[in-house]
């Protein structure tokens, strides 16, 4: 059992990842201008708050964080926007940015 606090950047990326999943839950509710606004944002955002986290606390976590948030259900409030579609690429690009960043000295 791990008894040790979460690093603060691993706190600020769940943060991220579960505003982003909450998020991607209502795009069906928006304008198309709207959500494709949202969504670049998003596509932006969480991989970058993910590089960064993967820097300060280490790779391992970060990506084992997101892959929790990958298992999520997402739902859909019109199935004409595809929101697992869209969900499975902001993370699979989360988990490559978290790969690809390199390592801290004091991680």
């Amino acid at each position: 059992m791990n008894d040790q606090p979460d690093h603060p950047a691993i706190i600020r990326l769940r943060a991220e990842l579960d505003a982003a999943w909450k998020g991607i839950g209502a795009l069906g509710q928006m304008d198309r201008d709207r959500r494709d606004r949202i969504v670049a944002e998003l596509r932006a955002a969480v991989p970058d708050v993910a590089s960064r986290a993967a820097r300060e606390a280490g790779q391992e976590a970060v990506v084992a964080e997101i892959a929790r948030f990958a298992d999520a259900d997402v739902v859909t409030s019109d199935p004409a926007v595809p929101t697992r579609t869209i969900w499975g690429e902001i993370i699979g690009t989360a988990a490559e940015a978290a790969a690809a960043a390199p390592a801290s000295a004091c991680a």
